[in-house]
């Protein structure tokens, strides 16, 4: 929201000026030489610092979702790590009861009636 708050007046005065600066103005760099607005020419200087700052923005989010994927990897292994260790400790303080027989022996068994 704020940077909308920032960008809103900044882009409304930017397509005001270039309203407003219509007449054709001579204007030249190096050797090469034109005719254009001034208006038209803030357009498209401010467009081609917009796409500059959109691509540092990319090339910035991409060195840090490398970072956040491997944060992520290393968060996976030590939580296999943690699980690991909780299933030791578990057998360790809790060790499986021993085997019960499934079936007693012939002198033990009940007549059936």
């Amino acid at each position: 929201m704020l940077r909308l708050l920032v960008t809103l007046p900044f882009l409304l005065g930017l397509i005001v000026f270039s309203a407003c600066n219509q007449d054709p103005i001579q204007m030249w760099f190096l050797d090469w030489g034109w005719k254009s607005s001034v208006g038209v020419l803030t357009l498209v200087v401010a467009a081609a610092f917009f796409l500059l700052g959109a691509v540092a923005v990319w090339f910035a989010e991409l060195r840090q979702r490398g970072r956040a994927r491997r944060a992520e990897q290393q968060v996976r292994a030590l939580e296999e790590q943690v699980a690991d260790l909780r299933r030791q400790q578990a057998e360790t303080f809790n060790p499986p009861p021993a085997p019960v027989p499934a079936a007693l022996p012939a002198s033990h068994e009940a007549p059936l009636p």
